[in-house]
C-alpha cells in the first residue's frame, strides 16, 4: 500500500507515499530532471515533486563501511569519479583520515629523533661559535618552498630509491651506529691528544656519513642475495620465498632500540661502576665490545625470531609489507621530515638555551657528567618547550599539501605498509576541490574534509596545549 524510494547503497529511506486504498501500482519512473516521480495506477497518471538531496551523504556512507556494488565484502572507499557514468560515487573519508595520520606517523618518525638530538648536541655540546653558524644553516632549510620539496622528492628522490633500497635502508642503520662506533674510537686517543683535537671532533665525526654510505652499498648486494632472494623490491611483490627476511628487517631496528633504551637505563649504574674501576682506555675498549655485541645479538635475535615465525607460516607480507610503489610512505616521511625539521630544531634549541645556566653548574658541581647533566637536568626542565616544538611539528606535518600531493601517489589505500602510497585530506582538497560541481554532493563533501581537518588540528593543539601545561608545572619545581 505505499511507494518507496530508497537509496539501495545504504538501505536510508528517501521518500514514501502512500497509494489509494484498494489500487495497484503498475508503471513507476522518474522524469528528465529526476526530481518528479510519474506512477501509474489503477485510477491513473499521478505526478509527485520531491527533492531527492544528497541520498551519498549520510554518517554510514561517510564514516562507516558501505557495500558497493562490484565488491566482496563492505569497504571504505573514496571514489569521487569515474570513467563511466553508471559507477557509482563513493565518498567515504576514512581512506583520507587515515593517509593523512600515516603520512603524519612517518614524518614524525623520521623529523622527532633528529631535529630533538640535534638540538640538545648544538645547545649542550656544541662550541657556541659553531653553533651560531650551524643554527642560521638549519633556519633556512624552513624557507624552502614544499612544492619545490615535493618535486625534488618525486622527480629525483624517488628513481634513486627505488634503485637503491636495500642500501638505503641499510644507510639509516649503518648511520647511527657508525657515529656511536666513532664516539667510542675517539676515547681510545690520549687524553691529551683528545684536549688538543676537541675543535676538530665535530669534522671528525662527519668522515662517518661516507663510510657509512659505502659499506651501505658495497653489504646492500650481500644483504639482499641473503634475505630476500636477490632483490628486495622482487620479493615484496612475490607470494613465495622465505618470509624470514621482512622479519629481520623489522625486528633488527627494534631490538637495537631496545639495548639503546637497556644501556640507557637499567644497565647504567653497571657501566657507571666499570667506568669508575678502569682507565678511559680500558673504557673506552669495553664500550667497542659491548657495541659489537648488542650489534651481534640484535641481528641474531632478529634473524632466529624471524626464521621461528616463518615457519609458522606468519609473513609480513600478509600485513605490514606489500608491493612496492614508486610513490611511497618512506618517501614522503624524508621529503615532510625535512619540511618540520627545521621547525622541531629551533623550538627545541631554544626551549634548551631558556634553562637557567644555575642549573648545569649547580649539576656539574655535583660531580655529574655534561651528558647526565643534560639528561637528567636540562632536558626535563625543557620538556615543556620540547614538546611544544614537536605538537608544532606534527601541526605542519598534518597540513602539509604539495610534498604529499606530489609524492603520495594519491591513492587512498588502508595499508600502514610503509613501500605504497596513501591519500591525505590536504590533497584532496587540492586536486578535487577546483574540479567539483558547484553545489553537488562530492563538493559539499569536500568543504566537510576541510573542517575534518581543522578539527584534527585542533584536537592536536588543545592535548598539546594541556601536556604542556602540566609539563611546566612540573619543571617549575626543580
Amino acid at each position: 500500500g505505499n511507494a518507496s524510494l530508497i537509496y539501495v547503497t545504504t538501505d536510508d529511506l528517501l521518500a514514501k507515499q502512500p497509494l489509494p486504498a484498494g489500487k495497484s501500482l503498475r508503471e513507476i519512473s522518474f522524469d528528465h530532471a529526476g526530481n518528479t516521480i510519474i506512477a501509474a495506477t489503477d485510477a491513473g497518471v499521478s505526478l509527485c515533486d520531491f527533492d531527492i538531496g544528497y541520498p551519498e551523504a549520510s554518517w554510514q556512507s561517510y564514516f562507516g563501511r558501505v557495500w558497493y556494488e562490484g565488491h566482496d565484502r563492505p569497504k571504505y572507499i573514496w571514489q569521487s569519479s569515474a570513467g563511466t557514468e553508471k559507477s557509482e560515487i563513493k565518498l567515504s573519508l576514512i581512506p583520507l583520515v587515515f593517509g593523512t595520520l600515516k603520512a603524519t606517523v612517518y614524518a614524525m618518525l623520521i623529523s622527532v629523533p633528529l631535529a630533538i638530538l640535534a638540538a640538545i648536541y648544538t645547545s649542550e655540546f656544541l662550541n657556541p661559535r659553531t653553533r651560531s653558524r650551524i643554527k642560521p644553516a638549519i633556519e633556512l632549510m624552513a624557507s624552502l618552498p614544499s612544492v619545490v620539496l615535493g618535486y625534488i622528492a618525486a622527480l629525483v628522490i624517488a628513481p634513486i630509491l627505488q634503485d637503491n633500497l636495500q642500501a638505503i635502508l641499510l644507510l639509516l642503520l649503518f648511520l647511527p651506529l657508525s657515529f656511536v662506533a666513532a664516539g667510542t674510537l675517539w676515547n681510545l686517543l690520549p687524553v691529551d691528544l683528545l684536549i688538543r683535537l676537541q675543535p676538530l671532533r665535530l669534522l671528525a665525526m662527519l668522515v662517518c656519513i661516507p663510510l657509512a654510505i659505502f659499506a651501505s652499498w658495497q653489504l646492500a648486494p650481500l644483504v639482499e642475495a641473503w634475505l630476500f632472494d636477490g632483490n628486495l623490491i622482487r620479493w615484496l611483490s612475490a607470494d613465495d620465498g622465505n618470509a624470514t627476511g621482512g622479519w629481520v628487517l623489522l625486528l633488527t631496528p627494534t631490538l637495537l632500540l631496545c639495548a639503546s633504551v637497556l644501556s640507557f637505563g637499567p644497565m647504567a649504574e653497571w657501566t657507571r661502576s666499570i667506568a669508575i674501576k678502569t682507565t678511559p682506555r680500558q673504557f673506552a675498549l669495553f664500550g667497542i665490545a659491548r657495541l659489537l655485541i648488542m650489534l651481534a645479538l640484535a641481528l641474531l635475535g632478529a634473524w632466529g625470531c624471524g626464521a621461528l615465525l616463518s615457519s609458522f607460516g606468519l609473513d609480513l607480507r600478509d600485513g605490514l609489507f606489500d608491493t612496492y610503489q614508486d610513490r611511497n610512505a618512506l618517501l614522503v616521511g624524508g621529503a615532510l621530515g625535512f619540511c618540520v625539521i627545521p621547525l622541531i630544531y629551533t623550538i627545541s634549541d631554544d626551549a634548551l638555551q631558556a634553562v637557567p645556566n644555575q642549573l648545569r653548574s649547580a649539576s656539574l658541581g655535583c660531580g655529574a657528567t655534561p651528558w647526565q647533566t643534560t639528561m637528567r637536568v636540562v632536558v626535563p626542565s625543557a620538556m615543556s618547550g620540547l614538546f611544544s616544538a614537536v605538537m608544532i611539528g606534527l601541526g605542519r606535518a598534518v597540513g602539509e599539501t604539495m610534498v604529499v600531493l606530489m609524492a603520495a601517489g594519491n591513492t587512498p589505500v588502508m595499508e600502514w605498509n610503509p613501500f605504497n602510497g596513501f591519500r591525505t585530506l590536504s590533497a584532496t582538497l587540492a586536486t578535487e576541490l577546483p574540479e567539483a560541481a558547484k553545489g553537488s554532493t562530492h563538493f559539499r563533501t569536500l568543504f566537510l574534509a576541510a573542517l575534518l581537518l581543522f578539527f584534527l588540528t585542533l584536537i592536536a593543539n588543545t592535548f598539546a596545549e594541556f601536556v604542556r601545561i602540566r609539563f611546566r608545572k612540573r619543571a617549575s619545581q626543580l
